[in-house]
């Protein structure tokens, strides 16, 4: 129970992390103005997108970084419901299957909901694909000339094998999807089906939704209600998660 706490502590924290760390810097993206109707020739200001571009690097090095410890944190999250949910357990019989504890689900949710915010911030932001286009041009450019630009190169592969693994995993807009294939891939691979036909937990899960919809359904009707959007969106990513663990099909 005190490690099932601790991944729990753990999961709100990193749900807020990504929303405070990484939202503005993905948002604001090429848009700082200093291309905005600028006067001078291309030739002029070349090279001042791949500096920007490259300024973003580090951000995303450390947003790629939280997305592989989210995967394991939901992973043994579940693997902890998994154990916990089960008839066999006496804290299931004297506590969980008593109450639907919906903060589990929830705090489960909230980091596909703001992964799915992040899939929203950079499908919006057309900067993305323009700027990384250029910034791919320039490791053409380099390295057709390697001696002229001084690069080693060693270094230049490394930089560029970290530039497209930035782009494969974060800049395609389908975080969300790859996030919950990851999960699952994981759990399988230490579990087999095991956590996947664990009825209890499949029950316990349904109960949520159930009562998630009941509370997103009264919230609906009281407009200007500012906890309505958030409840809404916890209730639509764990039906999501619900479907995908347990293979349930619309």
């Amino acid at each position: 129970m005190s490690v099932f706490c601790y991944l729990q502590i753990e999961t709100a924290n990193l749900a807020h992390e990504i929303e405070t760390r990484f939202f503005d810097p993905l948002i604001f993206f090429g848009e700082d103005g200093a291309t905005q109707d600028d006067p001078r020739a291309p030739e002029e200001r070349a090279g001042e997108d791949e500096i920007a571009t490259s300024r973003i690097l580090p951000v995303l090095g450390a947003f790629f970084d939280s997305l592989q410890k989210g995967v394991l944190l939901s992973k043994n999250c579940l693997l902890q419901m998994n154990g916990l949910f089960s008839d066999k357990n006496p804290a299931y019989k004297e506590s969980f299957k008593k109450i639907c504890y919906s903060q589990i689900f929830d705090n489960l949710g909230s980091i596909l909901t703001n992964l799915y915010i992040v899939d929203l911030i950079i499908q919006d932001n057309t900067n993305f694909e323009s700027m990384f286009a250029q910034y791919n041009a320039m490791f053409q450019k380099v390295k057709s000339n390697m001696d002229q630009y001084n690069v080693q190169k060693r270094e230049l592969r490394r930089v560029q094998k970290f530039v497209e693994k930035m782009y494969s995993n974060i800049l395609q807009g389908n975080l969300y999807q790859q996030y919950l294939d990851a999960v699952k891939d994981s759990i399988k691979a230490d579990l087999g089906d095991k956590l996947f036909k664990n009825k209890v937990l499949q029950e316990k899960y349904l109960e949520y939704l159930k009562q998630k919809c009941d509370r997103v359904a009264v919230q609906l009707g009281q407009p200007g209600l500012v906890q309505a959007p958030l409840d809404y969106m916890l209730l639509l990513v764990n039906y999501s998660i619900y479907k995908k663990l347990f293979g349930i099909e619309d």
